[in-house]
């Protein structure tokens, strides 16, 4: 199975027979059987067909639209994996604070143990003493984590590890991406850019597994209930962040796959343009097919995180936080 991103603007989505057809100005681009797609992610100048669009409701097939800078403009998808007493229980779940706190503490604590590791094999080679002192400190931040005992307080550290974290990671970068803090919405420099536009279309990978598996999105266990947010989606993605995003980034700027001069930038904002796009949602995808161990068996990513979202629906259908464990990078 695998998830479909169209990014050219103005192409147009419909069927023949039982594949997908991706054309724009009248050429086909490509051919899909329909039973390989898991869900379509489009930008918002993309057409689709009510056909296929009738097609993807009777095969469970999720659309997304998102902005060119992938940012979730809305989506539809089949009625059929809604799991009303799922959703039930997440609602019933709301008012035992202490199990949603446990959940949030071991996804905070998996989140930063990521980041520590990550920046650990970055710097093995590089030995700046900057990064030592910054991991160092994020060590010292985790250890608090077992003591909190408000969401408030677990939120706390949670930013004050992430934002130490960024300072280490624009340190390791070569010198053309380095950047001093994270930026978004707009992200204000090249290494934000890809790391929003990543962030973004995993989100909407999660969102995906999340429907799939019949939980309510906006019902989450750490970040706040609010209008028009997929709080369960900000909840899971934590824990894959560093795991996905923030190693892929790295790699394509190690490898020279993306460079300095495929970004749209000016005073206020910096995006990848429609070459740099590309290449990311490329090894975006070629990262979600590659295997890995974190979760018992031989798993791809996209199947890990699939499984995730199952093992999440079994707590709460148990009652039971021993079922989900987050994923620890090794």
């Amino acid at each position: 199975m695998a998830s479909i991103y169209i990014n050219e603007n103005g192409a147009y989505l419909h069927k023949k027979g039982g594949r997908l057809i991706i054309e724009k100005d009248d050429i086909i681009i490509k051919e899909i059987p329909l039973e390989l797609v898991e869900d379509i992610t489009v930008v918002n100048t993309t057409q689709i067909s009510s056909a296929l669009i009738t097609e993807c409701f009777a095969k469970d097939i999720p659309i997304f639209w998102i902005s060119s800078s992938g940012n979730l403009l809305g989506s539809l998808y089949s009625p059929k994996n809604i799991d009303i007493f799922k959703h039930k229980q997440q609602f019933e779940l709301l008012s035992d604070k202490n199990f949603y706190f446990q959940l949030a503490q071991n996804t905070v604590h998996a989140k930063i143990h990521n980041q520590i590791t990550l920046l650990r094999r970055y710097n093995r080679n590089l030995k700046i003493d900057k990064v030592t002192e910054l991991i160092n400190y994020i060590k010292n931040v985790q250890k608090n984590i077992q003591y909190t005992t408000d969401f408030n307080e677990l939120l706390g550290y949670e930013g004050l590890s992430s934002r130490t974290y960024f300072s280490a990671l624009g340190l390791i970068c070569p010198k053309p991406f380095q950047f001093s803090k994270r930026s978004k919405q707009p992200p204000l420099d090249p290494f934000n850019a890809m790391l929003s536009f990543g962030y973004n279309i995993l989100f909407n990978e999660i969102l995906s597994a999340v429907i799939s598996t019949g939980l309510h999105p906006y019902i989450g266990f750490f970040h706040q209930l609010a209008k028009g947010h997929p709080a369960l989606v900000s909840d899971l993605i934590e824990e894959w962040r560093a795991i996905i995003i923030d190693s892929l980034v790295m790699n394509l700027i190690k490898r020279n796959s993306i460079t300095i001069d495929m970004f749209d930038k000016n005073k206020k904002s910096c995006y990848l343009n429609a070459d740099g796009k590309k290449i990311f949602l490329n090894a975006y995808n070629k990262k979600l097919q590659t295997e890995n161990k974190y979760i018992e068996g031989t798993y791809t990513y996209r199947q890990s995180i699939n499984l995730q979202c199952k093992n999440y629906a079994r707590v709460i259908i148990n009652k039971d936080i021993s079922l989900y464990t987050p994923i620890k990078l090794r």
